[in-house]
């Protein structure tokens, strides 16, 4: 056994997520650990061990508090990203793959016949693995299509695609982001 999963393994109680800092910058454990358990609504038992640079352990004495924070997923922190995954008893960390993380993406300007959940998925798949997807209306600003992807950070960001055909014209389709900061770059 690895060095870094003898540490996991002994440190393993409750419930437990692994996660990773995507950032530049150097991040510890004492720096967000009070942050995050009073975002987390201070889940039961919550502690944070350091794996390795920018890799976490993140304990939990009940498995619903550590599935509503694996829920909301990737999280923010000092604008860095937060990615977090399931992790079991044996699992190697280095097993996770943590620069794939869910993205939810609003796809704004496409002509109203297009705004369909069918759509949604044939674009979202430019991005990434779909996940889900749903139309939206709001008064006043119009309809979009939202889906949520597996994306892979190491990517950059789209702000948006042309969609068309020569039947029907070339259109800009926008894409806007929920949660997302700007480590990842616009292409």
């Amino acid at each position: 056994m690895r060095k870094t999963s003898q540490k996991v393994w002994k440190h393993a109680q409750g419930v437990s997520l692994m996660g990773v800092f995507i950032t530049e910058k150097p991040i510890h454990a004492n720096s967000f650990q009070s942050a995050l358990a009073s975002i987390w609504c201070n889940p039961k038992g919550f502690k944070v061990e350091e794996i390795m640079e920018k890799k976490f352990q993140f304990l939990f004495d009940d498995a619903k508090d550590a599935e509503r924070v694996l829920r909301g997923s990737p999280w923010i922190f000092r604008n860095s990203w937060l990615s977090l995954k399931r992790w079991e008893r044996g699992q190697e960390v280095e097993s996770l793959n943590f620069p794939v993380v869910p993205l939810r993406i609003q796809i704004w300007g496409l002509p109203l016949h297009c705004t369909t959940i069918k759509m949604g998925h044939k674009i979202g798949a430019c991005m990434g693995d779909v996940l889900e997807a749903d139309n939206f209306e709001i008064k006043e600003r119009g309809s979009f299509i939202k889906v949520v992807v597996n994306f892979d950070t190491t990517k950059p960001l789209k702000s948006g695609i042309n969609l068309g055909s020569k039947k029907d014209g070339i259109t800009w389709v926008d894409f806007r982001y929920e949660r997302t900061t700007t480590i990842l770059l616009l292409m």
